[in-house]
């Protein structure tokens, strides 16, 4: 009988607490400690096993340190812990930084004054945490200086920090931008490029500066240029940019020949031709193209035979030298424009207007209806001498 009244009590003992489960569930909660966390200085404290109930976490405590950056830099992120399951995150509540679920390690990240941080500890055990301002990245690169043609040119260079304090405080820029111009980027973690595009022929620095930290001087010679010319011109090659007093030679004086001291050319007949200005160890190859007006002009007029409707009906009413500096990136280009007339399908006679030049390689290039006012220096040829 006692038998049957003890298991009635447990029995009933039992219900009442399902009852009350039932009526008020029990409810898991998290407790957070707070701490305000100084740069430089280590915490090593304990997070608690969670509080259970039959089986029920009932209270998980987490670790929240807080802190505010009062200049921009690399930040160091150490943790150690003996657990396993023990992890920290980096967050921000006005700033798009996130290091997602962490455990053991060093972690290096960028971290922008003003800004407030967050670091969060969860999972039981003891940790050592501690959060230092780590140096500027420190930028370098293989080699001081590099020698460039007509083409664009990329060089590597690599830094020690972080991309993000990278992409904030590296700038990149030429000294001399009429000699070459430079654009850059950060390519990875810890790796970046930038790219050189040269202008005219001489000498530059592209400097790298990491604020905080290192500048790099990196020196380029462009080596190579184009100077367009007309025959009969008496007047000074372009010297290298940067370059004095260089000693001057051509390599072609059946087209052009140069006084080696004062680089002042005289263009005996159409064509290209090399001229070198040498500095040291260094040579600058001005490529001359130099342009006779009277056989672009006769070009021109062939030109012209092959497209027109009729080319019996052909008239040239005015030709014209001169320079355009539409051309090629403001140079002073030799043209020649022909100013004619030919009849179109009805027979009527249209005027118009076409205009030669020889390009760097000394290929002729057409352009049609051009304005005479485009034209610099302009004079009349007699239309007779290109039929």
């Amino acid at each position: 009988m006692r038998k049957l009244k003890k298991s009635v009590s447990v029995i009933l003992a039992a219900v009442m607490l399902l009852s009350v489960m039932l009526i008020a569930p029990i409810t898991a909660h998290a407790e957070t400690l707070n701490y305000d966390l100084v740069l430089g200085k280590s915490y090593t404290k304990t997070v608690p096993e969670p509080t259970t109930l039959y089986g029920i976490v009932m209270s998980q405590t987490y670790h929240i340190y807080s802190f505010t950056m009062t200049s921009a830099s690399n930040v160091k992120v150490s943790f150690t812990t003996k657990s396993a399951s023990q992890t920290w995150s980096l967050r921000s509540t006005d700033y798009d930084v996130s290091t997602g679920t962490n455990h053991g390690g060093v972690y290096g990240c960028y971290l922008p004054k003003d800004k407030t941080y967050s670091i969060t500890v969860s999972g039981a055990g003891k940790y050592t945490l501690r959060v230092d301002t780590d140096a500027p990245d420190v930028i370098s690169t293989k080699s001081k200086s590099c020698k460039i043609g007509d083409s664009k040119k990329t060089v590597a260079f690599t830094y020690t920090g972080t991309d993000g304090y990278a992409k904030d405080n590296l700038t990149v820029g030429s000294k001399n931008k009429k000699v070459a111009t430079v654009s850059y980027e950060i390519t990875a973690a810890n790796k970046g490029k930038f790219t050189i595009t040269p202008k005219a022929a001489g000498k530059t620095y592209i400097m790298l500066r990491m604020k905080g930290s290192n500048t790099i001087k990196f020196t380029v010679y462009v080596t190579q240029s184009y100077w367009f010319i007309a025959k009969g011109s008496t007047q000074k090659a372009p010297a290298p940019i940067g370059i004095s007093k260089p000693k001057w030679s051509s390599a072609n004086k059946k087209v052009a020949v140069i006084n080696k001291k004062t680089g002042k050319v005289r263009a005996k007949k159409g064509g290209r031709v090399n001229f070198t200005a040498k500095k040291g160890k260094v040579n600058f190859r001005i490529t001359g193209v130099v342009t006779d007006y009277i056989v672009i002009g006769k070009r021109a007029y062939r030109q012209l035979k092959d497209i027109v409707n009729n080319p019996e009906k052909l008239k040239i009413y005015n030709v014209y030298s001169g320079y355009s500096k539409q051309i090629y990136s403001g140079q002073k280009v030799p043209v020649v424009m022909v100013d004619y007339g030919s009849t179109n399908e009805n027979g009527a006679m249209i005027r118009h207007k076409i205009v030669a030049w020889y390009d760097d390689v000394y290929e002729v290039h057409y352009a049609n209806n051009w304005s005479v006012d485009n034209i610099i220096g302009r004079r009349r040829i007699d239309p007779s001498k290109i039929k």
